[in-house]
């Protein structure tokens, strides 16, 4: 089971958005969604994939909302 990203600590959400922007900059995707979509992952699937590579604690990925 998973972590949950609002229960990492501070720094680690941190480090942890930092890599995701990373990736997405690296593999020249406009959004975890078509980086889902290119690569046939679920968004915990590729958020996983994200924070292995970035050497950070597997969590859940966090809730994105449009309106915040």
């Amino acid at each position: 089971m998973s972590t949950s990203f609002d229960d990492l600590a501070p720094d680690t959400r941190y480090d942890a958005q930092r890599a995701a922007c990373r990736f997405l900059l690296q593999h020249r995707y406009i959004s975890l969604d078509e980086a889902c979509q290119e690569r046939g992952l679920t968004l915990p699937e590729l958020w996983s994939l994200i924070q292995r590579e970035a050497g950070l604690p597997d969590s859940d990925p966090p809730v994105f909302s449009p309106f915040v």
